[in-house]
């Protein structure tokens, strides 16, 4: 099968053949349509984080994906060959025409296009406001990168549970996250958040990091999360701000996944494309998304002083 692999950390990309993956009495060989171009790629194959986020070299991206069932293992009973699936996992392997995994990570999918932009951003942004943040009806969320591809479905997701949601974002993109739910839109370049935001809140979201995240232990309530995405929370001053702090990793879930199908069936929550690729044209791809987030290597790509994302939406490859 064809596949694009990044051979060495900080090399190039490769696109060539490599053998077709065997699949387990519990895996599904996934025929792959479409998979996201996502920062996390890029940050794992600079191998700045790889005591963190370790891969196997040589190394096949691609994060998040959707396809249609090929061929399942003798103790699979939920899928049949022909079913068109989305999912995301932890390893990577979808910048290729096949794929083996588990049933439990995938769910019934929407258009490829769509379906493959969906399962990192969307279960990142699920799993920090409601399984690390407890995120309730009622409460007020500080959702930081608010227009990014998880801030957006955070604050879709947010909005959707009955919560007041406040992001950081350029003002730029205030007209755009206030269509998708958020509350109120701070100016990142026009003041710092916690002298204009006015009020404490129960849960950050940080997708940001940096300063970002040391200034936002100042507007938790007593009792409230900070949850991140990007790096680790300091718990010296969790405790002294009597809130709790967490740096979160995905754990894919089928079950989650399906929740959230549901949603954008119903238009309730909405997907977003800017720009389709071929699989051969993955480098290009990441040089694109490398331009949108330019501190790639040191994972805070959204503070103050970088560029104005021009569109948004996830950068999808075209596999089949």
């Amino acid at each position: 099968m064809k596949a694009v692999r990044l051979l060495e950390y900080g090399g190039q990309l490769v696109f060539n053949d490599v053998p077709t993956p065997t699949i387990a009495r519990d895996e599904i060989l996934l025929k792959i349509k479409s998979t996201a171009v996502n920062h996390l790629d890029l940050v794992k194959a600079s191998g700045t984080a790889r005591q963190i986020l370790p891969i196997d070299l040589p190394w096949i991206p691609g994060h998040e994906f959707s396809g249609v069932v090929e061929q399942i293992g003798s103790d699979v009973a939920a899928y049949a060959p022909g079913d068109a699936v989305f999912a995301a996992n932890e390893t990577g392997g979808a910048y290729a025409e096949y794929l083996a995994i588990k049933p439990a990570a995938i769910a019934r999918k929407l258009s490829f296009e769509e379906a493959a932009s969906v399962p990192v951003a969307s279960q990142t942004a699920w799993q920090g406001l409601f399984t690390h943040g407890h995120l309730e009806k009622g409460q007020t969320i500080l959702i930081h990168g608010g227009a990014g591809a998880v801030g957006a479905y955070a604050v879709q997701l947010a909005s959707h549970a009955g919560a007041t949601v406040i992001a950081t974002a350029s003002g730029d993109d205030e007209a755009y996250l206030k269509s998708i739910g958020a509350s109120r839109v701070l100016d990142y370049r026009e003041a710092q958040f916690e002298k204009i935001l006015g009020e404490k809140v129960d849960v950050v979201f940080d997708l940001v990091g940096g300063d970002t995240q040391k200034r936002s232990f100042l507007v938790l309530k007593e009792g409230g999360h900070l949850v991140s995405a990007t790096q680790p929370v300091s718990q010296e001053e969790a405790a002294r701000h009597r809130v709790s702090g967490v740096m979160m990793r995905l754990a894919p879930s089928g079950d989650v996944l399906s929740r959230i199908g549901r949603l954008l069936e119903e238009g309730t929550i909405r997907p977003d494309v800017a720009t389709v690729y071929t699989l051969q044209d993955a480098a290009q791809a990441w040089k694109d998304i490398a331009e949108k987030l330019p501190r790639v290597h040191g994972m805070s790509p959204s503070e103050p002083g970088a560029p104005t994302r021009k569109k948004h939406g996830k950068l999808v490859l075209r596999v089949a």
